[in-house]
Protein backbone atom coordinates (compact mmCIF):
# COMPACT_ATOMS: atom_id res chain seq x y z
CA UNK A 1 0.00 0.00 0.00
CA UNK A 2 1.44 3.36 -1.05
CA UNK A 3 1.80 6.20 1.42
CA UNK A 4 1.35 9.88 0.55
CA UNK A 5 2.10 12.95 2.64
CA UNK A 6 -0.05 16.00 1.90
CA UNK A 7 0.97 19.38 3.30
CA UNK A 8 -2.02 21.70 3.62
CA UNK A 9 -4.41 18.80 3.25
CA UNK A 10 -7.21 20.59 5.09
CA UNK A 11 -7.50 23.34 2.49
CA UNK A 12 -9.81 23.40 -0.53
CA UNK A 13 -7.50 21.56 -2.92
CA UNK A 14 -6.02 19.41 -0.16
CA UNK A 15 -9.31 17.91 1.02
CA UNK A 16 -10.36 17.08 -2.53
CA UNK A 17 -6.95 15.57 -3.27
CA UNK A 18 -7.02 13.41 -0.13
CA UNK A 19 -10.46 12.10 -1.09
CA UNK A 20 -9.13 11.14 -4.52
CA UNK A 21 -5.99 9.50 -3.17
CA UNK A 22 -7.98 7.46 -0.68
CA UNK A 23 -10.36 6.35 -3.42
CA UNK A 24 -7.34 5.15 -5.41
CA UNK A 25 -6.05 3.03 -2.53
CA UNK A 26 -3.38 5.32 -1.07
CA UNK A 27 -2.76 5.78 2.64
CA UNK A 28 -2.46 9.49 3.46
CA UNK A 29 -0.83 11.61 6.15
CA UNK A 30 -2.18 15.16 6.34
CA UNK A 31 0.16 17.79 7.81
CA UNK A 32 -1.96 20.83 8.64
CA UNK A 33 -2.93 22.87 11.68
CA UNK A 34 -6.60 22.16 11.00
CA UNK A 35 -7.65 18.52 10.89
CA UNK A 36 -9.90 17.60 8.01
CA UNK A 37 -13.38 16.54 9.20
CA UNK A 38 -13.14 13.43 7.04
CA UNK A 39 -12.25 10.19 8.78
CA UNK A 40 -10.86 7.12 7.08
CA UNK A 41 -8.88 4.09 8.20
CA UNK A 42 -6.06 5.06 5.81
CA UNK A 43 -6.01 8.77 6.72
CA UNK A 44 -4.05 10.19 9.64
CA UNK A 45 -3.77 13.84 10.74
CA UNK A 46 -0.46 15.31 11.85
CA UNK A 47 -1.29 18.68 13.47
CA UNK A 48 1.26 21.32 12.60
CA UNK A 49 3.07 23.03 9.76
CA UNK A 50 5.53 22.09 7.04
CA UNK A 51 7.80 24.65 8.74
CA UNK A 52 8.24 22.31 11.73
CA UNK A 53 11.22 20.11 10.80
CA UNK A 54 10.87 17.48 13.52
CA UNK A 55 7.20 16.94 12.73
CA UNK A 56 7.89 16.79 9.02
CA UNK A 57 10.83 14.43 9.40
CA UNK A 58 8.72 11.99 11.39
CA UNK A 59 5.76 12.29 9.00
CA UNK A 60 7.99 11.46 6.01
CA UNK A 61 9.01 8.02 7.27
CA UNK A 62 7.96 5.46 4.66
CA UNK A 63 6.37 8.06 2.36
CA UNK A 64 6.37 7.44 -1.40
CA UNK A 65 5.06 10.82 -2.61
CA UNK A 66 4.73 14.27 -1.04
CA UNK A 67 2.01 16.55 -2.38
CA UNK A 68 3.20 19.99 -1.25
CA UNK A 69 0.13 22.25 -1.21
CA UNK A 70 0.71 24.32 1.92
CA UNK A 71 1.58 28.02 1.83
CA UNK A 72 1.64 30.42 4.74
CA UNK A 73 0.06 33.40 2.95
CA UNK A 74 -2.61 34.26 0.42
CA UNK A 75 -1.52 36.35 -2.61
CA UNK A 76 -2.56 39.73 -1.19
CA UNK A 77 -0.91 38.96 2.18
CA UNK A 78 2.34 38.06 0.43
CA UNK A 79 2.49 41.52 -1.13
CA UNK A 80 2.15 43.11 2.30
CA UNK A 81 5.10 41.14 3.70
CA UNK A 82 7.28 39.75 0.90
CA UNK A 83 10.27 39.10 3.18
CA UNK A 84 8.25 36.86 5.46
CA UNK A 85 6.66 35.16 2.46
CA UNK A 86 10.09 34.29 1.06
CA UNK A 87 11.51 33.14 4.37
CA UNK A 88 8.58 30.87 5.10
CA UNK A 89 7.51 29.51 1.73
CA UNK A 90 10.72 29.43 -0.31
CA UNK A 91 13.14 28.41 2.44
CA UNK A 92 10.48 26.15 3.96
CA UNK A 93 10.08 24.33 0.63
CA UNK A 94 13.84 23.96 0.28
CA UNK A 95 14.05 22.39 3.74
CA UNK A 96 11.15 20.09 2.87
CA UNK A 97 13.02 18.91 -0.25
CA UNK A 98 16.23 18.27 1.69
CA UNK A 99 14.37 16.26 4.32
CA UNK A 100 12.63 14.32 1.54
CA UNK A 101 16.03 13.34 0.14
CA UNK A 102 17.11 12.14 3.58
CA UNK A 103 13.88 10.15 3.98
CA UNK A 104 14.27 8.60 0.50
CA UNK A 105 10.93 9.95 -0.69
CA UNK A 106 10.41 9.08 -4.36
CA UNK A 107 8.57 12.20 -5.60
CA UNK A 108 7.42 15.68 -4.63
CA UNK A 109 4.42 17.11 -6.49
CA UNK A 110 4.32 20.87 -5.92
CA UNK A 111 1.19 22.99 -6.20
CA UNK A 112 2.34 26.09 -8.07
CA UNK A 113 0.28 28.90 -9.59
CA UNK A 114 -0.46 29.23 -13.29
CA UNK A 115 -2.31 32.43 -12.47
CA UNK A 116 0.68 34.29 -11.02
CA UNK A 117 4.08 32.94 -12.16
CA UNK A 118 3.77 34.29 -15.72
CA UNK A 119 2.73 37.85 -14.93
CA UNK A 120 1.15 39.81 -17.77
CA UNK A 121 0.70 37.46 -20.72
CA UNK A 122 2.41 38.36 -23.98
CA UNK A 123 0.29 35.82 -25.84
CA UNK A 124 -2.41 33.33 -24.94
CA UNK A 125 -2.81 30.49 -24.36
CA UNK A 126 0.28 30.61 -22.15
CA UNK A 127 2.69 27.71 -22.64
CA UNK A 128 5.23 26.69 -20.01
CA UNK A 129 7.95 28.27 -22.18
CA UNK A 130 6.33 31.72 -21.81
CA UNK A 131 8.53 34.22 -19.93
CA UNK A 132 7.93 34.19 -16.19
CA UNK A 133 7.67 37.74 -14.84
CA UNK A 134 5.37 37.56 -11.79
CA UNK A 135 3.97 40.87 -10.55
CA UNK A 136 3.13 39.68 -7.04
CA UNK A 137 5.29 38.39 -4.18
CA UNK A 138 3.14 35.26 -4.15
CA UNK A 139 4.01 34.53 -7.77
CA UNK A 140 7.70 35.23 -7.16
CA UNK A 141 7.87 32.77 -4.27
CA UNK A 142 5.99 30.09 -6.22
CA UNK A 143 8.42 30.52 -9.12
CA UNK A 144 11.42 30.35 -6.79
CA UNK A 145 10.09 27.13 -5.28
CA UNK A 146 9.73 25.66 -8.76
CA UNK A 147 13.36 26.44 -9.57
CA UNK A 148 14.65 24.99 -6.33
CA UNK A 149 12.60 21.84 -6.79
CA UNK A 150 14.01 21.48 -10.30
CA UNK A 151 17.47 21.83 -8.69
CA UNK A 152 16.66 19.15 -6.11
CA UNK A 153 15.29 16.76 -8.74
CA UNK A 154 17.73 13.96 -8.18
CA UNK A 155 17.78 11.30 -10.88
CA UNK A 156 20.60 13.04 -12.73
CA UNK A 157 22.52 13.24 -9.45
CA UNK A 158 22.03 9.60 -8.55
CA UNK A 159 19.34 10.32 -5.92
CA UNK A 160 15.88 8.74 -5.95
CA UNK A 161 13.87 11.94 -5.38
CA UNK A 162 12.07 13.39 -8.38
CA UNK A 163 10.01 16.58 -8.44
CA UNK A 164 7.19 17.95 -10.57
CA UNK A 165 5.51 21.37 -10.33
CA UNK A 166 1.92 21.85 -11.46
CA UNK A 167 0.99 25.40 -12.46
CA UNK A 168 -2.68 25.36 -11.54
CA UNK A 169 -5.14 27.86 -13.02
CA UNK A 170 -8.11 29.19 -11.05
CA UNK A 171 -9.60 26.20 -9.20
CA UNK A 172 -13.23 26.25 -8.13
CA UNK A 173 -15.89 23.87 -6.95
CA UNK A 174 -17.98 22.77 -3.98
CA UNK A 175 -16.47 23.12 -0.50
CA UNK A 176 -14.28 26.11 -1.36
CA UNK A 177 -14.14 28.32 1.73
CA UNK A 178 -16.15 31.41 0.86
CA UNK A 179 -14.95 33.20 4.02
CA UNK A 180 -11.40 33.35 2.67
CA UNK A 181 -12.63 35.32 -0.36
CA UNK A 182 -10.62 33.11 -2.72
CA UNK A 183 -11.91 32.48 -6.21
CA UNK A 184 -14.08 34.92 -8.10
CA UNK A 185 -16.25 32.20 -9.56
CA UNK A 186 -17.08 30.64 -6.19
CA UNK A 187 -17.70 34.05 -4.61
CA UNK A 188 -20.00 35.11 -7.45
CA UNK A 189 -22.00 31.87 -7.23
CA UNK A 190 -22.34 32.14 -3.45
CA UNK A 191 -23.49 35.76 -3.63
CA UNK A 192 -25.92 35.08 -6.47
CA UNK A 193 -27.43 32.07 -4.68
CA UNK A 194 -27.89 34.09 -1.48
CA UNK A 195 -29.11 37.35 -2.99
CA UNK A 196 -25.90 39.24 -2.13
CA UNK A 197 -24.70 41.94 -4.57
CA UNK A 198 -21.68 41.02 -6.69
CA UNK A 199 -18.86 43.56 -7.06
CA UNK A 200 -16.49 43.35 -10.03
CA UNK A 201 -13.16 45.16 -10.14
CA UNK A 202 -12.95 46.73 -13.59
CA UNK A 203 -15.33 46.20 -16.51
CA UNK A 204 -15.63 42.41 -16.24
CA UNK A 205 -13.54 41.64 -19.31
CA UNK A 206 -10.66 40.25 -17.21
CA UNK A 207 -10.19 36.69 -18.43
CA UNK A 208 -9.09 33.74 -16.31
CA UNK A 209 -8.60 30.00 -16.69
CA UNK A 210 -11.15 28.42 -14.36
CA UNK A 211 -10.62 24.72 -13.67
CA UNK A 212 -12.91 22.44 -11.68
CA UNK A 213 -11.41 20.96 -8.52
CA UNK A 214 -12.14 17.41 -9.68
CA UNK A 215 -10.00 17.99 -12.78
CA UNK A 216 -7.23 19.52 -10.66
CA UNK A 217 -6.97 16.56 -8.29
CA UNK A 218 -7.09 14.07 -11.15
CA UNK A 219 -4.06 15.81 -12.66
CA UNK A 220 -2.26 15.84 -9.31
CA UNK A 221 -2.83 12.12 -8.76
CA UNK A 222 -1.46 11.39 -12.23
CA UNK A 223 1.56 13.57 -11.52
CA UNK A 224 2.65 11.12 -8.84
CA UNK A 225 3.47 8.45 -11.43
CA UNK A 226 4.03 10.10 -14.78
CA UNK A 227 7.54 9.63 -16.27
CA UNK A 228 8.14 13.40 -16.49
CA UNK A 229 10.10 15.04 -13.70
CA UNK A 230 12.19 18.13 -13.01
CA UNK A 231 9.82 20.33 -14.95
CA UNK A 232 6.57 22.34 -14.78
CA UNK A 233 3.15 21.51 -16.22
CA UNK A 234 0.15 23.81 -16.63
CA UNK A 235 -3.13 22.49 -15.24
CA UNK A 236 -6.04 24.53 -16.55
CA UNK A 237 -9.09 24.38 -18.76
CA UNK A 238 -7.18 25.53 -21.83
CA UNK A 239 -9.72 28.26 -22.48
CA UNK A 240 -10.41 31.69 -21.03
CA UNK A 241 -13.60 32.80 -19.34
CA UNK A 242 -14.25 36.46 -18.54
CA UNK A 243 -15.95 37.60 -15.36
CA UNK A 244 -18.87 38.78 -17.47
CA UNK A 245 -19.19 35.30 -18.99
CA UNK A 246 -19.35 33.83 -15.48
CA UNK A 247 -22.24 36.20 -14.72
CA UNK A 248 -24.00 35.05 -17.90
CA UNK A 249 -23.58 31.40 -16.88
CA UNK A 250 -24.97 32.16 -13.40
CA UNK A 251 -27.98 33.99 -14.85
CA UNK A 252 -28.64 31.12 -17.27
CA UNK A 253 -28.45 28.52 -14.50
CA UNK A 254 -30.62 30.47 -12.05
CA UNK A 255 -33.05 31.70 -14.71
CA UNK A 256 -33.15 35.20 -13.24
CA UNK A 257 -31.25 38.48 -13.00
CA UNK A 258 -28.56 39.08 -10.37
CA UNK A 259 -27.34 42.25 -8.63
CA UNK A 260 -23.95 43.32 -10.08
CA UNK A 261 -21.90 46.50 -9.70
CA UNK A 262 -18.58 47.51 -11.26
CA UNK A 263 -15.78 49.45 -9.60
CA UNK A 264 -12.26 50.64 -10.40
CA UNK A 265 -9.87 47.98 -11.68
CA UNK A 266 -6.88 46.80 -9.62
CA UNK A 267 -3.28 47.27 -10.78
CA UNK A 268 -2.23 43.69 -9.97
CA UNK A 269 -4.99 42.03 -12.02
CA UNK A 270 -3.51 40.79 -15.31
CA UNK A 271 -5.98 41.39 -18.20
CA UNK A 272 -5.84 37.79 -19.39
CA UNK A 273 -4.48 34.52 -18.07
CA UNK A 274 -5.29 31.41 -20.10
CA UNK A 275 -3.06 28.35 -19.88
CA UNK A 276 -1.99 26.04 -22.66
CA UNK A 277 -2.54 22.44 -21.57
CA UNK A 278 -0.72 20.75 -24.44
CA UNK A 279 2.07 19.59 -22.11
CA UNK A 280 -0.44 18.18 -19.61
CA UNK A 281 -2.09 16.21 -22.41
CA UNK A 282 1.28 14.84 -23.48
CA UNK A 283 2.99 14.16 -20.14
CA UNK A 284 0.06 13.44 -17.82
CA UNK A 285 -2.28 11.93 -20.41
CA UNK A 286 -4.84 14.30 -18.90
CA UNK A 287 -7.36 16.87 -19.98
CA UNK A 288 -10.25 18.59 -18.17
CA UNK A 289 -13.67 16.97 -18.19
CA UNK A 290 -15.98 19.53 -16.52
CA UNK A 291 -16.94 22.64 -18.50
CA UNK A 292 -17.77 26.02 -17.03
CA UNK A 293 -21.57 25.76 -17.47
CA UNK A 294 -21.71 22.38 -15.73
CA UNK A 295 -19.35 23.58 -13.02
CA UNK A 296 -21.34 26.76 -12.33
CA UNK A 297 -24.61 24.82 -12.09
CA UNK A 298 -23.07 22.33 -9.67
CA UNK A 299 -21.60 25.09 -7.53
CA UNK A 300 -24.84 27.06 -7.39
CA UNK A 301 -26.64 23.89 -6.37
CA UNK A 302 -24.28 23.45 -3.45
CA UNK A 303 -25.23 26.92 -2.15
CA UNK A 304 -28.99 26.73 -2.69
Amino acid sequence: MRLALVTGGSGFIGKALIDRLLSQGWSVRNVDFVASPATHARLSHWPGSFLQPELLREAMVGVDTIFHLAATNFPRESNLNPLSDCQENVIGTMKLAEMAIEAKVRRIVFSSSGGTVYGNARATPIAESHPTQPITAYGISKLACEHYLRFYDGLAKGRPLTTLSLRIGNPYGPNQNIRKAQGALTTFCYNAANGIPITIWGDGTVERDFIHISDVTRAMARAADCPAHGTEINVGSGRGTSLNQILDAIRASLGRTIDVSYTESRSFDAPSNVLSIARARELLQWEPEIGIDEGVSELLGSFL
